[in-house]
């Protein structure tokens, strides 16, 4: 049986999954993103993640790859397996949930953010967040933004650069860089990467769509 493409930077290496996923649906969308991401197939195997993930996690993918998720991530896995589990089975379309972490990546508690994917070979894509105290707390009371707002996380999110994304959006490349800025002074974030990260933290971007998108409830009128 063919097995799932892993992501970079595992290269070439693959684990059966007894589904086929097309190639480069999953794996071009994560290997551009700076953010934690990792797939999971049937069964809640990791399939694979990018490198940011890796770093978090504190694992080699030849170590974890085709491993449970669950036990890789927290010390108490059941509950974590039933949420996910309900989210691969279509019951529920996403799940944001903390959990106690492993601390091999040096975060003591985590926060996980999934969403149940419709590319064949594919259960859940993920997001998996150490947890920063005030900075999220800060972030959850973000509650919507503005159609261009959320047109320029979609963007990132997609790894759109600022170029790009002026040429998309009929918007000069200051233009992209001044909304981003103020993205960022609106999240408390850093730089782009934690701007999408606490985006999907917030479930500002949902990622049950493909790619990621704002969804109409949560932008501003």
């Amino acid at each position: 049986m063919a097995g799932i493409r892993t992501i970079s930077p595992i290269g070439k290496r693959s684990f059966d999954a007894g589904r086929t996923a097309r190639p480069g649906i999953i794996s071009e969308f994560v290997e551009v993103a700076d953010m934690p991401l990792a797939a999971l197939s049937g069964g809640l195997r990791l399939g694979g993640g990018n490198a940011a993930f890796y770093r978090l996690l504190g694992r080699r993918p030849a170590d974890v790859l085709g491993e449970s998720f669950p036990e890789l991530v927290t010390t108490g896995p059941d509950h974590l397996r039933d949420r996910l589990n309900r989210v691969a089975e279509g019951w529920e379309q996403r799940f944001r949930g903390s959990v106690t972490g492993l601390g091999s990546g040096g975060a003591d508690r985590l926060t996980i953010v999934a969403g149940r994917m419709r590319a064949p070979g594919t259960a859940i894509l993920l997001t998996m967040l150490p947890e920063v105290g005030p900075a999220v707390a800060r972030a959850e009371q973000l509650s919507s933004v503005n159609d261009i707002e959320a047109k320029i996380l979609q963007g990132i999110a997609s790894g759109l650069s600022s170029l790009e994304m002026a040429d998309k959006f009929y918007l000069s490349r200051q233009g992209i860089d001044y909304h981003v800025a103020r993205l960022q002074r609106k999240f408390k974030a850093r730089n782009r990467v934690e701007l999408v990260s606490r985006a999907f933290a917030t479930g500002l971007l949902d990622s049950t769509a493909w790619p990621p998108r704002v969804p109409e409830s949560r932008r501003a009128s």
